[in-house]
Order: C-alpha cells, then sequence, then structure tokens
C-alpha cells in the first residue's frame, strides 16, 4: 500500500554498461566541423569571457601521459587560460619546453601545496581548474564552463562528467553524474577530477592542502561547499574529461588515499559542527556518515494502514518490536474496514498493549486519505510510514532514518527494500522512468554496489516510497500530506516528495535501514482489469503535474535511459547542446 505503483516488468536485473557503443560516441560525444565553427562563433558572443587558469601537478614527469594531458589543454577551443605545471624538479621536466606563451612551468623542490600556492598566487584567471597528469581534456570542456559561467554567473564549483580511455583509445567506464548531490558527495568524491573552482574562494578557504595527497581536491571541495549555496555549484552532464590508464581497463585508488578521505571529511565535520562519525562502506572503498541522534530521541509514530491479511500484519508488528533498538516509538495500526474475525481478535488483543493504538479508518480504500488520518491523530514529531507488508532486517534501521530526518535540510527519509528472494526492490526512485518513475536497481542482487557504487551508498534522490517513508509530522503538515483527491493509491508517495523538494527539502535514501517488501501482497495486483482506469487517470495527473521533471531527473543523468535498465546508457542524450543555434 502507498508503493510507486507501476509495471516495471522491464526492469529487472541491473547491468550497468561499463564500455560504449563506439555508434553512441560517434554520434553524440564527438564534435563535428559544424560544432567547432558553431562553439567558435559562440565563443565571441559571450558576455563574459572568463580566464581559466589551469594547474596541472605531476607526480613523475612520464610520456605519454603527461604529454596527452598538455596536448589536450593546447587544443581547447576556448582560448582564455593558462597553463601552470607544477612538479618536482626533474631532467625530464627540465628538458620539457613548452610551445604555447600561456604555458608556464614551477618546477621546484617544495611541497606541492606551497607549489600550487605560488600558482595561484600568479595567476590571472576567474577559476582554477586542477588536473592530475592522466586527466585529458575533451577540446570543447573549457568553453562548456565559460558557457555555464555565462548562463550561470553565481557559479562558483563546476564539474563535469568523465570516463576512462586506455594507449588504445578505447573509452570505458562513463561517470554520468548526478547534479548537487550533498548526502552522495559525504560518502565519496563523486566530483573527480577537472573541477573548476572560482580561484577567490579557493584562496579564501586556504587554497590546497598538501597533507592530504590525492585527496587534497576532496578536501578542498569539502571546505569550498561550506561556504556558498547549492545553486553555486554547477554540473555539466557531459563527458569532458578522459582519465587515461595506459594498458588497463580501471585504476583501484589506493588505501591511503581512502584513509585520507576520510580524514578530510572527520574535519568537515568538526567545522562544520555535524554530530557523527566517519566509517567504511560495506565495501570499504567508500564511506559512511553515521549521525548522532539528539540528545533526546524523539517520538516516532510509526503508521501501517492495513486491511485483513492478519499473518502480513503481525509479521510487520512483531518484526518491528522484536528487532527496533530505537525505543521511543508507538505503532499506530489504522484498520481499514477489516471483516475477517481472526483480524479483528488480533486488533482487539493488541489495542491495549504498550506502544500500540489502532485506529478505525471506515471509508473506501484511499492510502493518501489513510495517512494523512492517522497524521493527523498523532502527537509525535516523527513520521514512519510503513506497509503492512514489510519485515524488518537491520535492529538499527528506525536510528539510521530518524538521525537523517531529523535535519532541517531533510524532509523524507526512505529505506533500502529487498524482495524476499535477496534482490533489491526499491533503492531510491528515479522521476521520469518509463514515462512516469521507478524504483532504482530493482531486481539487482542484495549486496551490489550498483552504478558507482551508488546502491552502498547514501545519497539524496528526488524521491522515496512509502513503503518505508520516514518524515518530520511539522513538515508533513506544512505540505498537507498526501495528495488524496487526485492521487488515492499511485504515485501519492513521489508527489509528496517532490512536493518537499519544492519547498527546498532534500530527500535521503540510506542502504542502512534494511526491510523485506512483499510488494503490495495485501492488495494484489494493482494493474488488475478493474483498477486499470484509476492507475491511468493518477498517472496523467502526476504527469501533468511534474513534467518538467520527467526528463531531467537532477539525481539521474540525461545520459541515462528513461526506457531501458537504469543507470544503463540512454539510446540518445536528453541534454542541448548549447552551441547549437536554432
Amino acid at each position: 500500500m502507498g508503493l510507486l505503483y507501476i509495471a516495471q516488468r522491464a526492469l529487472t536485473r541491473l547491468r550497468p554498461s561499463m564500455r560504449y557503443d563506439p555508434t553512441w560516441i560517434r554520434s553524440y560525444d564527438s564534435l563535428t566541423p559544424r560544432d567547432i565553427e558553431q562553439i567558435r562563433n559562440r565563443i565571441e558572443r559571450f558576455a563574459h569571457q572568463p580566464i581559466f587558469t589551469v594547474i596541472l601537478s605531476l607526480r613523475h614527469s612520464s610520456f605519454p601521459t603527461f604529454g596527452a594531458t598538455v596536448r589536450s589543454i593546447e587544443m581547447q577551443l576556448y582560448p582564455h587560460w593558462e597553463l601552470c605545471i607544477i612538479g618536482q624538479s626533474s631532467a625530464e621536466l627540465k628538458a620539457f619546453t613548452p610551445s604555447d606563451p600561456r604555458i608556464a612551468i614551477l618546477s621546484y623542490n617544495i611541497d606541492g601545496g606551497q607549489q600550487i600556492g605560488t600558482a595561484l598566487a600568479q595567476a590571472s584567471g576567474d577559476f582554477v581548474v586542477f588536473l592530475e597528469q592522466e586527466d585529458v581534456l575533451a577540446s570543447h570542456a573549457l568553453y562548456m564552463m565559460a558557457e555555464e559561467i555565462n548562463t550561470w554567473p553565481d557559479a562558483r564549483l563546476i564539474y563535469v562528467d568523465e570516463d576512462k580511455i586506455n594507449n588504445r583509445s578505447r573509452r570505458s567506464h562513463p561517470h554520468f553524474k548526478t547534479d548537487w548531490n550533498p548526502d552522495l558527495f559525504l560518502s565519496q568524491d563523486y566530483l573527480g577530477d577537472s573541477a573548476a573552482f572560482h580561484r577567490d574562494l579557493v584562496i579564501a578557504v586556504g587554497g590546497v592542502r598538501s597533507q592530504f595527497g590525492r585527496s587534497q581536491y576532496y578536501d578542498l571541495a569539502l571546505r569550498v561547499v561550506e561556504h556558498i549555496k547549492p545553486e553555486a555549484i554547477r554540473h555539466i552532464p557531459f563527458i569532458l574529461n578522459h582519465q587515461a590508464l595506459g594498458d588497463s581497463d580501471f585504476v583501484e585508488r589506493s588505501d591511503e588515499a581512502i584513509a585520507t578521505e576520510r580524514r578530510a571529511l572527520r574535519e568537515h565535520l568538526e567545522r562544520t559542527g555535524i554530530r557523527g562519525t566517519i566509517e567504511a562502506s560495506r565495501s570499504g572503498r567508500n564511506h559512511r556518515l553515521r549521525r548522532h541522534l539528539p540528545g533526546r530521541s524523539p517520538r516516532v509514530s510509526i503508521i501501517i494502514p492495513t486491511r485483513d491479511h492478519l499473518e502480513l500484519l503481525k509479521g510487520t508488528v512483531e518484526s518491528i518490536r522484536d528487532t527496533t533498538n530505537y525505543s521511543n516509538y508507538e505503532i499506530v495500526i489504522v484498520d481499514n474496514q477489516s471483516v475477517d474475525s481472526a483480524t479483528l481478535l488480533y486488533l482487539a488483543s493488541v489495542a491495549d498493549q504498550p506502544q500500540i493504538r489502532v485506529l478505525r479508518y471506515d471509508d473506501t480504500f484511499n492510502y493518501s486519505a489513510i495517512n494523512n488520518f492517522a497524521a493527523r491523530r498523532c502527537t509525535a514529531t516523527i513520521l514512519a510510514l510503513l506497509n503492512n507488508d514489510v519485515l524488518v532486517i537491520n535492529n538499527d534501521w528506525l536510528t539510521e532514518m530518524v538521525s537523517l530526518a531529523v535535519r532541517p535540510e531533510v524532509g523524507a527519509v526512505g529505506a533500502m527494500l529487498y524482495y524476499p528472494d535477496d534482490l533489491i526492490q526499491h533503492a531510491g526512485i528515479i522521476v521520469g522512468f518509463g514515462g512516469v518513475a521507478a524504483n532504482c536497481y530493482r531486481g539487482l542482487q542484495r549486496g551490489s554496489a550498483g552504478y558507482f557504487s551508488r546502491a552502498e551508498l547514501i545519497q539524496n534522490y528526488s524521491a522515496v516510497t512509502a513503503a518505508c517513508l520516514v518524515t518530520r509530522a511539522e513538515i508533513f503538515a506544512e505540505v498537507g500530506g498526501f495528495e488524496e483527491t487526485e492521487l488515492k493509491v499511485a504515485f501519492n508517495d513521489v508527489d509528496y516528495c517532490l512536493r518537499l523538494r519544492e519547498r527546498g527539502y532534500l530527500i535521503t535514501w540510506t542502504p542502512y535501514a534494511e526491510l523485506y517488501h512483499l510488494e503490495s501482497a495485501s492488495r494484489g495486483d494493482d494493474l488488475s482489469h478493474e483498477k486499470r482506469v484509476r492507475f491511468r487517470r493518477e498517472q496523467q495527473y502526476f504527469a501533468k503535474r511534474w513534467k518538467d521533471l520527467l526528463l531531467n531527473d537532477p539525481y539521474y543523468n540525461v545520459n541515462l535511459s528513461l526506457d531501458r535498465d537504469p543507470f544503463a546508457l540512454a539510446r540518445a542524450p536528453r541534454s542541448h547542446r548549447p552551441w547549437l543555434t536554432e
């Protein structure tokens, strides 16, 4: 009940594509002579032509990766750049003679951070782009950044999509990123290489700290985002950086790099006053921020609508009571016209038990109205909306969800849900998938990392399912609860989340609250014949209400599919090439 109802028959097992179809690259990620001409014409018409200072840090002056990086800067279509190459003094670096007066070399036997500081002090750029020697920029990379700055003058941090390329020019592992996703950024450095930072802001926060080694730019980004609004962080959904890998197809981060990332995160918590601990994600390759609860754990009302199906209801209630280690809660069972004698007897028997209340909703089934009815009769600070066909797996599921829901900026929190056979049923929702919305990672094996590890990381999505959703009672009341007139059964949870996002709240999903879900076993197939008319009507209302989001979910990517497997390559990108004229 209340789950996102949609025919997802095609969404079986997720197999994210790590290699491109070569025709896709030729069709959608290659510039024609006409494209190049139009880009140059557009650059001439820019109202603002920012200067980019590109700082290339060398750990060793090896070719061809170093040479390829330099050549990629020299071939930029956008002309207003300067390149500063920094590294330890070496014979190879001394022998390198720049062919372009915009290229300078700082080759000192001093700390790398000091070298970057010297480069920043001498730079004339408005923005600084930090590169490692494996990074090869697409020829229109700086142009696209300048385009973004002209479109969004308040931009202060710009990042791009990227992939890998080996010495046979074979591209793989395209990382099509989410727009700014603050919870994901505290779980992994998804910004990656080649981000552009406003130079004055870099200097203001203390510059680059070389003691963080290969994680020094993650540390810098953490300090920068502490001082700017989310709107100042811009994502360009184009592959504009290729990381050269030699003969390899992938390079795993070192244990040292992972450790320094966690150190940078811990310092971020100290600076921002976030109470919590930084731990390893389940794979050990990423991070988990385990947030602390307030000093006094808030009261939680767990609302469970039901009608008959006693065994399902009992299983849900008993799993909560037997497993949950969060103590300050009540279970509010909302009986919607049960007629089974055993169910009625059970409801009468539990109504007098501690931590359980039974409410009667004596009207036709309307999931939205039932939850709104119950919420108005709860005095708890936190509402936990739960289906009557779920089973709790981990004892700290509610602790985890409440610790996220109490944050002022968060509107709702979702959980990881599995089918009984341990395949994923829900790990966040993609708006626009299948024409309306769909669950992430449906059918993926439990424990799988997913696309760039996103199935194992706390992050933000546009929506989560109300099969297990935690939200603050004041926020639920603020937006008027669920839409009970137009969305009586389907899409009410997604609509609720999107209305929260309209008001500036984040929707957070966590893999550390795990439950089994029989997915509407108590209601049967939502697409049965007699319900199709109602389903189509609600689907049409949702699609009309949220039409502007259906092709561009900010927590997905316009290069990823909306009609095949989630996180598979789209048949064609939904992005606009800004240099194309009407």
